[in-house]
């Protein structure tokens, strides 16, 4: 015969609801800092690529490679921090991530097409996109750090 549990005033009832709602922001206030550190790396080292890829098509295209490895080195490194310390994040960080990434992935395939083609050589281009890269990465993390 199952007993049946006594139940909590309505008082308790509030109580435990305000804990839990404590507990929950409490878990969330240092959400999502390695995905900011992340974003914030993504735009660091993608904006200075550009810049070196400038540099590197001005002077001597043989070395490409340099910009490209160090590029993609510093972004393993940035994803390892992410996916290993990034146990959760903020409301609606999917979505705004999601939001920074498209335009992210947007800004830098332009970037490189043009870059590598009708815009090669052009220096305003280059800072351009760098400077473009930047705004993204910097908004994206500083409303990320706010949400």
């Amino acid at each position: 015969m199952a007993t049946e549990q006594p139940r909590p005033s309505a008082q308790a009832a509030r109580d435990l609801l305000n804990e839990a709602g404590r507990l929950e922001s409490a878990s969330r206030t240092g959400a999502s800092w390695p995905h900011i550190a992340m974003l914030l790396g993504l735009g660091a080292i993608t904006s200075l690529g550009t810049l070196s890829l400038w540099f590197v098509g001005r002077f001597d295209e043989s070395l490409v490679a340099l910009p490209m490895i160090s590029m993609l080195a510093w972004l393993g490194i940035f994803m390892v921090f992410m996916l290993v310390f990034g146990r959760s994040t903020k409301r609606g960080f999917g979505r705004r991530w999601m939001t920074f990434m498209m335009i992210w992935a947007a800004l830098w395939i332009v970037g490189v097409l043009l870059a590598s083609t009708v815009l090669s050589g052009q220096l305003w281009f280059a800072v351009l996109i760098a400077a473009a890269l930047t705004v993204n990465s910097v908004v994206g993390a500083w409303l990320e750090a706010r949400a």
